[in-house]
């Protein structure tokens, strides 16, 4: 497991199934794992737009342009 992140994509998987089968709300997906809901929220939204891709962590720095940076 990498130092960026302390939940694994199995973890993060298991989180998000839990709650897209309609079997538990965010809050006690919060308790039971101890994951906040913001974080929660951003993973569901992540798995609904790239599939279990979007869960797993990135291993490169993004880079960005200093026009980008300014805006």
């Amino acid at each position: 497991m990498s130092k960026r992140t302390k939940y694994t994509l199995e973890e993060k998987n298991k989180c998000v199934n839990l709650f897209l089968i309609n079997k538990y709300s965010f809050t006690s997906i919060s308790k039971i794992t101890g994951v906040s809901i913001s974080t929660l929220k951003r993973w569901i939204r992540s798995f609904k737009n790239n599939g279990v891709e979007g869960l797993k962590e990135s291993h490169t720095w993004r880079r960005y342009s200093k026009e980008l940076k300014q805006a």
